[in-house]
């Protein structure tokens, strides 16, 4: 006889009239709370409309200098009565913030108008910070429901110069730039994009850089609370090593605290991140297929085959026409899997070819071969593990532009 699961042995121990009641009462309870936020919403909106034709909603100091009823937030127009549903998902953000109190969504609302003011966001992609910071952060992809992906990447933190750097104001305002860039990303639409998720890689970071990261940090993340309510749908850890739980994430607990925060060791990235990013827009080097240059785009069908443990896995592409070029990538989850790429003829009198052999793959590899006469591209894999793997890939089949003659 099965064992019965926690949830049916309450279904079995509670009457049906007192579990109808209980359904009941939970019902009335989600009722009244989507009357309140409907009310603070309602109510936030006519405030807000008020407080902007009246020129109350920011201090004396900043009137001369706005026209409010041009005002906008994000890309989003901030007066009701200009009628956009956009409008209504940025004030639900401020709301749930302050556990939908219409005063102080209000202050919050004009702070952070008065804030962008004063740290002159809108300059922010005006301004160069160079290299050593621009190439650490950026934006590529999203996850399985829309989320843009915003990756800081500090493994290339290695030089004493740029410890300066993350003592100074450049670091701030760079990391707002980013965060900035996200909010470009988003539709705000009721059934679209309206929250990001930053990825944080921790890669091979000392202690000494660490600290400098999270002593600029504090700022950040006050800023975000303040200024970019609801912006944020979770921040991922990945790399993180085993001495950082014990020095840091009692910190980073304080900081994040409104937040939904992932820590991923290093064995667990590609696995994890896989369950919400589709491989496509997953990273090469996290173990997707996505990349900022190459012949694929995030439009490209991705396939997916198992590879069990200690088993053979053959990929087949046919190339029956000549005068062709096949691109393909392909990845697979974990290490230890072997493989060959080459090339089959149908002639039996032709010899195959060789194109890429033994490498132990784990990360994105990308590959092409010209097509001289029918035939296949066979990729072997060997997977010399207990556990099953994931292969993950994508094709292309082009025509090869003839190389004309030079002539003068």
């Amino acid at each position: 006889m099965e064992e019965e699961s926690p949830s049916e042995s309450f279904h079995d121990t509670v009457d049906e009239e007192t579990f109808k009641k209980n359904e009941e009462q939970e019902g009335s309870i989600a009722t009244e709370l989507n009357k309140k936020k409907r009310k603070a919403l309602s109510d936030l909106r006519s405030r807000l409309e008020e407080s902007i034709l009246d020129f109350s909603l920011i201090g004396e100091q900043y009137k001369a200098c706005e026209n409010l009823k041009d005002v906008e937030l994000w890309g989003v127009p901030l007066l009701p009565s200009r009628g956009s549903d956009k409008t209504d998902i940025v004030l639900k953000k401020f709301l749930k913030a302050k556990d939908y109190n219409v005063q102080n969504a209000l202050e919050m609302l004009g702070n952070t108008i008065m804030w962008r003011e004063d740290f002159n966001v809108d300059k922010v992609f005006d301004e160069m910070f160079g290299s050593d910071l621009d190439d650490i952060g950026y934006i590529e992809g999203t996850d399985k429901v829309g989320h843009p992906l915003c990756y800081q990447m500090y493994e290339s933190i290695k030089e004493r110069d740029i410890l300066r750097r993350l003592r100074s104001n450049d670091f701030l305002r760079w990391r707002i730039k980013l965060m900035e860039g996200c909010v470009r990303k988003l539709d705000f639409k009721p059934d679209g994009a309206d929250s990001v998720i930053q990825i944080i890689d921790v890669k091979d970071i000392s202690r000494p850089f660490l600290n400098e990261i999270f002593q600029g940090s504090k700022k950040y993340f006050s800023i975000l609370q303040d200024n970019y309510p609801g912006i944020i749908y979770r921040f991922v850890i990945v790399n993180v090593p085993m001495w950082f739980f014990a020095f840091y994430t009692l910190n980073m607990r304080v900081m994040t605290r409104k937040y939904k925060v992932m820590y991923v060791k290093p064995s667990a990235i590609t696995e994890t991140l896989l369950k919400f990013i589709d491989p496509e827009h997953l990273l090469a080097q996290y173990g997707g297929l996505g990349m900022k240059d190459g012949e694929f785009s995030l439009n490209d069908q991705v396939l997916e085959e198992k590879l069990k443990g200690y088993a053979t896995e053959h990929l087949t592409i046919v190339t029956p026409e000549v005068g062709m070029t096949v691109y393909w990538d392909v990845t697979v989850t974990g290490s230890d899997v072997s493989y060959k790429e080459e090339f089959v003829p149908d002639d039996e009198g032709s010899y195959n070819v060789l194109v890429q052999k033994g490498k132990q793959i784990g990360r994105l590899n990308s590959n092409s071969f010209h097509v001289a006469e029918p035939g296949k591209i066979l990729i072997t894999f060997v997977n010399y593990t207990s556990k099953n793997r994931r292969i993950f890939y994508r094709y292309k089949i082009k025509p090869t532009l003839p190389i004309l003659p030079f002539s003068r």
